[in-house]
């Protein structure tokens, strides 16, 4: 299905800088011509910037990259493909109403003389028919090649995708995250069609799903906040301390926090809930309630299914199936602005800061009557009442995590969405967000915390959920995940 033997990648001390932030620092890889690689990490560490670094996208800051010996630093993406280069992408790209072979006839003319030709019909394309016809084949999807994308689910368009991708006979592929979205059927036939594709063709998979890394990969690269942390066999990174510290962080060797001994009736109560992204599955029934008062932590490794949740609660994102109860009100069909209302309010990863308005005028425009008030949140974050009168964009990660979290709090919710409050955070400042999550359990506050920091999630939580592939997979006392070794490696480490 490719056009000769596999190409030897070699990644030799690439850094890449955006504006202040390295993306990357000083990452090296050398996968053999043939070889199976997978490059791992939690979000944010830099898997992605390195894909659009070798694939030419974006240029390195400092190192080089070679194929088959020879430096490509610098060349464009066409350039590459001609080479044999070729990637896929996280998210679908397809002509919806074309036919599912038209589809992969265009992207096989991408490597033949006759995208030239613009004056001939595809139906003239003999070359690039064959190959497209070939590719479909050995994805499963000859059947359906003259019906409309659009009629493929989620799975098979993720078949169209390889199959396009296939036709262009790389002789390297980038593959990142090709089971994201994935029902757990779809999942197991793409994973299959992946891992049967021929030796002769070298892939590089970037995917969350790590026990199919696991089942890949000769070799893996974990990546964290942009530095590599190590490379090795699949035994050889299962036994890494290191690489077990990038996901469950030091919390085996430290006690959860006791949760409260009697449970009062919920404050929020979440059932059944499913939520999609198109036709790609990112919840499947989830339930879960959470007490007056309470913490709940809500765990899982990258792409599970957190970030989905809060927003489907806060109704940024509607629901497919299932309830959401707050305080006893049904507020399932509600939009965002009537669930605020309602008493829920969401710090959202990113932050999301206001363009043009000062800290001062960001939090008075969120407060709302209630305990919590301006005077108390300056008092809560110093830092912000010394940079109240600056714009809340030109403030550091940290202080804008601040702000997210004291805006959240004017409003006066029955009930905290936080997602990701430490991401992208320093140690120190990381410890600045813990103190405040235990300032707020001790006055009573009810949270809900999506969470990729293990420390920070049994530091300060009662109780814990973990989602895996968008549905629940443990729940129970923190404390009691916090002393069980097995249970923690199991549902969050690799």
């Amino acid at each position: 299905m490719n056009a000769g033997p596999g190409l030897a990648l070699r990644v030799e001390g690439v850094s890449r800088s955006f504006g202040g932030v390295r993306a990357l620092r000083e990452v090296s890889l050398d996968v053999p011509a043939g070889a199976r690689h997978a490059v791992i990490g939690p979000n944010g560490a830099g898997k992605s910037t390195l894909f659009r670094v070798v694939s030419g996208e974006a240029p390195p800051s400092a190192g080089a990259v070679s194929l088959d010996g020879r430096t490509i630093t610098g060349l464009s993406p066409g350039r590459l493909a001609a080479l044999g280069l070729a990637r896929s992408f996280q998210t679908s790209s397809l002509f919806p109403q074309e036919s599912v072979l038209d589809n992969v006839v265009l992207a096989a003319l991408a490597g033949l003389p006759g995208r030239r030709q613009l004056w001939r019909p595809l139906s003239g394309q003999t070359e690039a028919i064959r190959r497209a016809q070939e590719a479909l084949a050995g994805m499963g999807l000859a059947g359906r090649a003259f019906e409309s994308a659009a009629t493929l689910s989620h799975g098979e368009m993720r078949q169209l995708e390889l199959a396009m991708v296939l036709a262009q006979r790389p002789r390297l592929l980038l593959l990142d995250e090709p089971l994201a979205g994935l029902s757990a059927p779809e999942r197991e036939r793409v994973a299959n069609l992946i891992l049967n594709l021929p030796r002769d063709l070298t892939l590089v998979l970037i995917e969350h799903d790590l026990a199919f890394c696991l089942r890949f990969a000769d070799r893996i690269t974990v990546l964290s906040g942009g530095e590599e942390v190590a490379t090795g066999t699949p035994d050889e990174i299962r036994a890494s301390a290191a690489v077990q510290a990038v996901y469950v962080g030091a919390a085996l060797e430290r006690p959860g926090r006791p949760s409260a001994p009697a449970r009062p009736a919920p404050l929020l109560r979440v059932g059944g809930l499913g939520a999609a992204y198109g036709r790609a599955t990112a919840l499947q029934g989830v339930s879960l309630e959470v007490g007056p008062g309470e913490v709940l932590a809500v765990l899982g490794r990258n792409g599970m299914g957190k970030t989905t949740l809060l927003t489907t609660l806060m109704g940024w994102r509607p629901a497919v199936h299932g309830t959401v109860t707050l305080a006893g009100q049904d507020v399932t069909a509600l939009g965002p602005a009537e669930r605020s209302r309602a008493g829920m309010a969401l710090v959202p990863q990113g932050r999301r800061m206001l363009a043009g308005l000062s800290v001062d005028e960001e939090l008075r425009l969120a407060a709302r009557p209630g305990r919590w008030t301006l005077p108390h949140v300056y008092e809560t974050f110093p830092r912000l009442h010394e940079r109240r009168f600056s714009l809340s964009t030109t403030l550091s990660g940290g202080e804008q995590q601040m702000v997210a979290i004291g805006r959240a709090l004017l409003q006066n919710p029955a009930v905290l969405l936080l997602d990701e409050p430490t991401e992208g955070l320093s140690p120190q400042l990381v410890g600045v967000v813990q103190g405040v999550l235990l300032q707020l359990r001790g006055a009573g506050e009810t949270v809900l915390l999506a969470e990729q920091n293990l420390d920070l999630a049994l530091a300060v939580a009662d109780r814990v959920c973990v989602l895996d592939h968008g549905a629940l997979a443990w729940a129970g006392d923190a404390a009691h995940l916090a002393g069980n070794r097995a249970l923690v490696l199991e549902l969050l480490g690799v």
